[in-house]
């Protein structure tokens, strides 16, 4: 062999073995030494487009303690989380979540990582799945598919009226009763100088049900949507459901209804109807009106044409002028005769 060949294999072999030396070096670093080399191993942990902050910082000791182990030859107890990767661990940074009267399982076990992704995420606040298919992790699904659904359950949007960590109200609700339903729903709708009772009350679930049903209007019920409908008990059960079963049964009453001229049961002369009886809601409104008795100023009708409805209210019985007949007024005590 000669001399320049000689020391060509000579450079190749230094250069080798302190390669493999630095190989080594850097496979047997100590644990403390990652951050400051920003845990290069791990690049995967930051391509998602919604990153953890102090992920996306490189700072991995916010969370990640070094302990006096060797990593990655130690892969489990190289490092420590605080609080056991509890919830402390998120409280060091994070307003905590759980003080409430009412707080989501998870968060009360401290489970954050259930829900969210400590690292990344394809979705908003590092979900691991997203709206609802997230909810129906562990809630069951089926529950929840109904004919008409509830638009938020539709649209997978849950946290419309949940809060997903905690609350103040039953069912981790945004709001209490209707308080709730007006986040969306016009409150408008629910005002007026008459309110339907349980409107009144903020119970909006007495007649809705919350996620959905098999009627129309999210209706825990059957109610026809047609102006005319054959009179039966069972057209009208969500009504029924709270007043009075033989409101429209009698022609003649003094006690079942006080819209009646002496004894003639004027709900009788409205509904009980075997091909034309008319639907509740064509006088009332089911939520509130500008008159008295839920009375409606105008009704869907005929086409375009809303039937305007003006009503007068006294002590013994009313006033109607209306567009589908001549104005009448009743009176419970002296009734009036029309001939």
């Amino acid at each position: 062999m000669n001399a320049p060949m000689g020391k060509i294999i000579s450079l190749c072999t230094a250069l080798l073995l302190g390669a493999a030396g630095v190989a080594f070096v850097s496979w047997e670093r100590p644990a403390q030494a990652a951050g400051e080399m920003n845990c290069g191993c791990h690049p995967q942990k930051v391509s998602g487009p919604y990153v953890h902050q102090p992920v996306k910082a490189f700072e991995c000791e916010s969370c990640h303690k070094a302990t006096d182990q060797r990593h990655p030859k130690v892969k489990k107890g190289a490092f420590t989380l605080t609080d056991n990767g509890k919830a402390g661990l998120c409280n060091e940074c994070h307003e905590r979540k759980d003080n409430k009267k009412f707080v989501h399982g998870p968060v009360g076990s401290g489970d954050c990582l259930e829900c969210h992704d400590i690292h990344q995420s394809n979705n908003k606040f590092q979900l691991k799945e997203p709206g609802s298919a997230l909810c129906f992790s562990c809630h069951e699904k089926a529950k929840f598919d109904r004919k008409y659904p509830h638009p938020p359950i539709a649209e997978g949007k849950c946290t419309g009226c949940h809060d997903p960590h905690q609350s103040d109200f039953k069912y981790m609700l945004k709001g209490g009763g209707s308080q709730l339903c007006v986040l969306c729903h016009d409150p408008s709708m629910f005002k007026g100088a008459s309110e339907h009772a349980p409107v009144a009350a903020g119970e909006c679930d007495s007649c809705h049900a919350t996620h959905g049903t098999q009627y129309p209007k999210l209706l825990r019920r059957y109610f026809p949507e047609e102006f005319y409908a054959p009179f039966d008990k069972g057209n009208f059960a969500l009504c029924f459901g709270c007043h009075a079963p033989g409101l429209a049964d009698d022609q003649r009453t003094g006690a079942d209804t006080n819209f009646r001229n002496g004894m003639f049961n004027l709900h009788f002369l409205h509904v009980n109807k075997p091909d034309k009886g008319r639907s509740c809601k064509v006088c009332h409104d089911p939520h509130a009106s500008s008159q008295q008795r839920l009375i409606s100023s105008k009704v869907s009708g005929f086409g375009r044409w809303r039937i305007p409805i003006r009503y007068t209210k006294t002590e013994v019985g009313g006033t109607c002028v209306v567009g589908c007949h001549k104005p009448k007024t009743y009176d419970r005590n002296d009734p009036v005769v029309y001939r």
